[in-house]
């Protein structure tokens, strides 16, 4: 989503906040993120700089950065050497590229650069992060790439530094109109959107797309030369008027960013700066990963534990026919007592023409003894087998509510969710570890919010009190409530106040609700449904928020999606 007049307008951003400003710190925010604190102005600010796939990015970023526990890789380790305490002098755009170049001059290790490239599509990552020396030198990359896999372009330590290679398409603002009709007539392609990205340079599929509406009033619109001399005209608009970030959203997901005026897409936000439209677009400041990381393992290890304390006490549920038999055999040490010989190890007992017991029988006690030691037996077993359903009904209700806050956490879409669910985790002793934020409690996040291909409004719980709360609390009893069967995961609910639902509504909930849980990376999964009347709050020991029974439920299986952008 990042093009070249985003880069354009976060050059301009960063060279009016950040310029001039002091390192203060460097932060390793996940193996490809790393952060910058930069004080200037007597201001703090935060850089955040990712070659993530399909996410690569540039922006400032509302909240303080944190490192988190990644490799600490030498492109890492030198970033930190020649960026910390240093001076930011500017920040360069490449003309018409998605590289900006970040330049830093520091007192103990001199002038050195931050190349940010930008170059990802959803097919292939090209991001990098490439640290220059004085004289150009690479110094470390964060994508090393030998030339074993590139001759052209080698981005290993010593090193000269090669721009990419021109992709030979048209200035857009040092072409003419006759120029540019002679290119687009040459291009391949039936709309002028496709056209226009083939060749002018800078030009991304939203940018094409948002010229071929503004001239001819549609963004699929067929190639005309009639319209070049107002596309002309519109592209060097574009590019010297100021930036105008806009995100454009489909329900609650926005679908498209921008440094210009989004008005080919409905549902437009207009956003004061790049960096924020890029941190409501991206999400997080941070790599929610490197977050979630260090959590799951621990509570991974705790939900082991209940699993291992569940076969325990399956182990000690004895069968009610073994129970009896200690009795028995205990009631038959005592009739045969008086024929038992010292120090025998073994007693035949026939206890009905049918019915014969091998008792097994410890030499050094007295028959009195041995028989005791049998009733003794019966006794424990009969006791646990009274007690220990109900503690084996407890420890699996432990169980689903931490399989259910796992997934919690692998579904977590933000910082605060995450927050949401370490609460959550403590209050289950699964992090009795782990230390709550200084805020206390994390804010309570809203439902998802899904309108289906019928126009029925359709909402997903994000964690266990969220599912409680939109199952009980925001749910009426005649809405239909889904959730994948045998699975923990999202209560999905579809506001229908009784009426019927149509079934491609079903079905698109059921695939939320399956792309929601734990068999989201399954082929095919059983979702059940039912009115939300017959969805009950499992009571009791072991009780936890989002924990259900539901009575006389139907089942449709469907693959898990999500809601189409």
């Amino acid at each position: 989503m990042i093009d070249a007049l985003t880069i354009r307008a976060l050059g301009a951003e960063l060279n009016g906040t950040i310029a001039g400003g002091r390192v203060q710190n460097v932060y390793f925010v996940a193996p490809l993120v790393i952060g910058v604190e930069v004080y200037v102005n007597h201001a703090r600010h935060y850089l955040l700089a990712s070659a993530e796939p399909q996410t690569a990015r540039l922006l400032l970023v509302a909240e303080k950065l944190r490192s988190a526990s990644v490799p600490l890789t030498p492109f890492l380790l030198l970033l930190k050497k020649y960026a910390q305490g240093a001076f930011i002098q500017r920040v360069v755009v490449v003309p018409r590229e998605r590289i900006l170049r970040i330049e830093f001059d520091s007192r103990e290790q001199g002038v050195s650069t931050l190349v940010v490239e930008l170059m990802s599509t959803r097919a292939s990552n090209r991001a990098n992060l490439i640290l220059l020396d004085a004289g150009g030198i690479i110094l470390d990359a964060i994508h090393r790439v030998p030339a074993t896999v590139n001759r052209a372009r080698v981005l290993e330590p010593r090193a000269k530094y090669v721009p990419p290679p021109p992709q030979g398409k048209a200035d857009p603002l040092a072409v003419s109109v006759a120029e540019l009709e002679k290119i687009l007539e040459r291009a391949i392609g039936e709309t002028l959107a496709e056209r226009l990205v083939q060749s002018v340079a800078g030009a991304s599929p939203v940018l094409a797309r948002e010229l071929a509406f503004r001239v001819a009033g549609a963004a699929d619109a067929l190639y005309s030369s009639a319209y070049v001399t107002k596309l002309h005209a519109e592209l060097t608009r574009v590019w010297l008027g100021p930036a105008e970030p806009s995100l454009a959203w489909r329900d609650t997901q926005p679908t498209a960013v921008a440094a210009f005026l989004l008005t080919h897409l409905p549902n437009v936000e207009n956003i004061p700066t790049m960096s924020a439209a890029l941190e409501k677009f991206y999400g997080a400041a941070e790599s929610y990963e490197a977050v979630k990381a260090p959590l799951r393992a621990p509570m991974e290890n705790a939900l082991e534990k209940l699993r291992r304390k569940l076969a325990s006490l399956q182990r000690e549920l004895v069968p009610l026919e073994e129970i009896e038999n200690l009795k028995l055999k205990g009631e038959m040490i005592l009739g045969y007592q008086y024929a038992l010989a010292p120090g025998q190890t073994e007693l035949r007992a026939e206890v009905t023409e049918e019915l014969t017991l091998d008792i097994a029988l410890d030499p050094q006690l007295s028959p009195l003894e041995n028989a005791n030691r049998y009733f003794d037996q019966y006794k424990r077993a009969r006791d646990a087998r009274a007690r220990v359903p109900e503690r084996i009904a407890e420890v699996e209700n432990e169980i689903a509510y931490a399989e259910q806050i796992l997934n919690d956490l692998d579904g977590a879409e933000s910082r605060a969710e995450i927050d949401q669910v370490l609460d959550e985790a403590r209050e289950a002793q699964l992090l009795i570890e782990m230390k709550l934020r200084n805020s206390g409690r994390a804010p309570r996040s809203e439902a998802r919010q899904f309108t289906s291909p019928d126009g029925l409004q359709i909402l997903v719980g994000r964690n266990a009190r969220q599912n409680d709360a939109l199952t009980f609390e925001r749910a009426k009893a005649d809405d239909v409530w889904l959730h994948a069967r045998g699975h923990a995961g999202s209560h999905v609910v579809i506001l229908s106040n009784g009426a019927p639902v149509p079934e491609t509504t079903l079905e698109f909930a059921a695939s939320l609700a399956a792309y929601y849980s734990q068999a989201r990376r399954e082929g095919a999964v059983d979702v059940i449904y039912a009115p939300r009347k017959n969805v009950h709050r499992v009571r009791g020991a072991g009780a936890h928020p989002g924990l259900v029974t539901v009575k006389e439920e139907k089942v449709v299986r469907v693959k898990p999606q999500p809601a189409p952008e």
